[in-house]
């Protein structure tokens, strides 16, 4: 092999090489994105819950709002009797 085509394959080598780190950059970018997106999912998850929670606690007090008139009407005909 001559001196310029040992120099192109060293080139072309060191091309590769770089092309190779980019490549590896572009999967550590991609694995970091993957995480944020898990950790959205969890936190969207969460939230889920907290309000499932809240409405649980809503339909709640609708229902001791609800016991609370059903005593009022009683409490009024007990009046108008």
């Amino acid at each position: 092999m001559r001196y310029g085509d040992a120099k192109i394959t060293n080139e072309s080598a060191e091309i590769t090489n770089a092309f190779a780190k980019i490549t590896n950059a572009f999967a550590e970018i991609t694995n970091e994105f993957a995480e944020i997106t898990n950790a959205n999912t969890e936190i969207t998850n969460e939230f889920a819950e907290i309000t499932n929670e809240f409405a649980e606690i809503t339909n709640a007090f609708a229902e001791i709002t609800n016991a609370f008139a059903e005593i009022t009407n009683a409490f009024a005909e007990i009046t108008n009797a």
